[in-house]
């Protein structure tokens, strides 16, 4: 059986053939293996590093949302008069030092008036 066996495998192989080409056939094939080995590893190199890169976004939003939660947190909360665009008094705007100092200024000039009037009399 063995015999019979090799007689049809060498039967099967066409006498064209020499053994040159099986050896060039067998060298086509390893470097095909090893460019496919070669173009696996790379792409397996991108996407760990494109994967670090990832989880690096991933953290650095995360410690971006956790200051920016705590700004919110630490801002000082505005009453409805104040979202309003009103000023109030922990607001120091250069509108209202002005408006501070006039209104300052016009009791001063009613109190001058006040004591005026009680020397006269």
């Amino acid at each position: 059986m063995l015999r019979s066996l090799s007689s049809s495998v060498t039967r099967n192989i066409p006498a064209t053939r020499s053994a040159a080409m099986y050896s060039t056939s067998a060298f086509q094939k390893r470097e095909a293996a090893a460019e496919d080995k070669f173009v696996h590893d790379h792409d397996a190199e991108l996407i760990s590093k494109l994967r670090k890169e990832l989880a690096l976004k991933n953290t650095e939003q995360a410690v971006a949302a956790a200051a920016l939660d705590a700004a919110i947190d630490a801002a000082p909360k505005l009453s409805p008069i104040d979202a309003l665009g009103a000023t109030s008094a922990h607001h120091s705007t250069g509108f209202s030092k002005k408006e501070a100092a006039a209104e300052e200024q016009y009791f001063r000039n009613q109190d001058k008036e006040k004591l005026e009037k009680l020397k006269k009399h």
